[in-house]
């Protein structure tokens, strides 16, 4: 990345924001000229962009994408979008989604996105994710469909770029993004209590969201 451009981005945003709004997350990408940034406002809102040369890798991920042709215009473009942008809620339930992305490595864990029939890559059908296991010293691995409410989950958090995916032997893995994991640790003192009594009950044969977690979304689509 460019460090004038790397600069002359950063400076636009800090121009764009207002008082009340702060920056998470603010990351170049190593092999593009993409840059990923995470905003945030109070209550647990917060609010992805994308500043790029190109389009998004997949259709997936519902990131706005701005262009910089100077720190001036950026500046204009993100303070005028930024009147009416829909912030999103972090709230418990992606919490604990993406710390079992996270942590799911120490219990053979990794999940993957369903590429079949180019399912994923032509953007045919919904997302589908799936999880790995590694099993015994042989590295056995066995592949799990995942209950509705997850695979849910696991597509709002692509499509706000809090976790992305990358190819490896022919598979798409899921990873945690930059802007996942500042978000996991900005709001570790809100969360981490229930996280806890909720890790502990975590069958990593059949995974499932907790109660709390799915009363934290039913609420949001009531609201």
């Amino acid at each position: 990345m460019n460090e004038k451009r790397e600069l002359q981005v950063k400076a636009a945003i800090a121009g764009a924001l207002g008082h009340e709004n702060c920056l998470i997350s603010f990351y170049c990408a190593r092999k593009s000229q993409s840059i990923y940034v995470i905003l945030g406002r109070h209550m647990c809102q917060y609010l992805a962009i994308r500043i790029s040369n190109h389009r998004a890798f997949s259709g997936f991920q519902k990131v706005p994408t701005f262009f910089l042709r100077s720190q001036e215009q950026l500046t204009a473009e993100l303070s005028e979008f930024l009147k009416t942008a829909t912030w999103r809620t972090f709230d418990y339930q992606d919490f604990f989604v993406l710390s079992l992305v996270k942590f799911g490595h120490h219990h053979g864990t990794t999940f993957q996105i369903d590429d079949s029939y180019a399912t994923f890559s032509e953007e045919s059908q919904a997302m589908i994710f799936y999880q790995l296991i590694r099993l015994g010293r042989r590295q056995r691995v066995m592949m799990n469909a995942l209950p509705a409410e997850l695979n849910q989950a696991l597509a709002k958090l692509y499509a706000s770029d809090l976790i992305g995916s990358f190819s490896n032997q022919q598979s798409l893995l899921v990873y945690l993004s930059e802007g996942g994991r500042r978000l996991l640790d900005l709001h570790a003192g809100q969360y981490m209590p229930q996280f806890m009594q909720d890790y502990q009950q975590v069958d990593w044969h059949n995974l499932n969201l907790p109660a709390v977690a799915l009363l934290t979304d039913r609420d949001q689509d009531q609201s």
